[in-house]
């Protein structure tokens, strides 16, 4: 996630919606006072390309919480934004003064074809979270319903806290409109957390029926509110 208060916007970062490169091409445009966070592995690519990388994550006192200065008494650390901070969560540490008047933003994706996403990234990348026989039905079955849907990182109790999305199947396209509306440059978007499709199958290959229906429940919401559906190119 990105605070910047040099160009007053707020990137909100979802799960599986090209957020890393995201992150990277906008950390181009951050002065000294903004918000980065971590990106892992891929901050060898951010320094690569000259980008400034993690800073100002640990939170001053004056925007902890009660939970946060309990944890601190209790040897928990300090408190700090992180890779997916809610926009929730983002507005009570911000404040009311910062969060609504920057422009917020986030990525989306069709649910089907991002779970089939971090399946892949689960079982073939970096960190390996699941065992490569684990099948896609049972890693349904597995994870939690908040890890398969970015709406409880957008909203809250009903309400979008964010101004903007960009869609993932136009990425450049909606990138290219919010630079605009924050006068920045074009946002270089480098490849980083891709290729863990070791198959390269379409994301419907992956579903039985009833598959197709868990997701459609779970992410009722990203489907109503950007219309998405599921391309089925199963055989008949």
């Amino acid at each position: 996630m990105i605070v910047s208060h040099e160009h007053k916007f707020i990137f909100i970062k979802t799960r599986k919606t090209a957020g890393t490169s995201i992150e990277i091409g906008l950390s181009k445009y951050c002065g000294p006072r903004d918000v980065i966070s971590p990106i892992g592995k891929d901050e060898e690519l951010r320094g690569s390309l000259g980008f400034p990388g993690p800073q100002n994550t640990i939170l001053p006192i004056y925007q902890y919480r009660k939970w946060d200065l309990w944890n601190l008494l209790k040897g928990g650390g300090f408190a700090h934004h992180f890779n997916h901070t809610p926009a929730k969560l983002m507005k009570k540490r911000l404040g009311g003064a910062v969060f609504d008047n920057y422009l917020k933003f986030c990525g989306v994706r069709n649910p089907w074809d991002m779970a089939v996403s971090l399946y892949n990234w689960e079982v073939f990348g970096p960190k390996k979270g699941i065992d490569s026989s684990t099948s896609f039905e049972e890693f349904l079955e597995r994870r939690s319903d908040d890890l398969l849907t970015n709406s409880s990182i957008f909203m809250s109790e009903g309400e979008v806290l964010v101004d903007e999305f960009v869609k993932f199947e136009s990425l450049e396209s909606d990138l290219e409109i919010i630079s605009e509306k924050i006068g920045l440059g074009k946002i270089e978007l480098p490849r980083a957390k891709s290729g863990f499709n070791k198959e390269k199958r379409h994301y419907s290959l992956y579903y039985d029926d009833r598959g197709i229906d868990f997701i459609r429940g779970i992410c009722k919401i990203e489907i109503e509110m950007f219309g998405y559906e599921f391309d089925d190119r199963r055989p008949a």
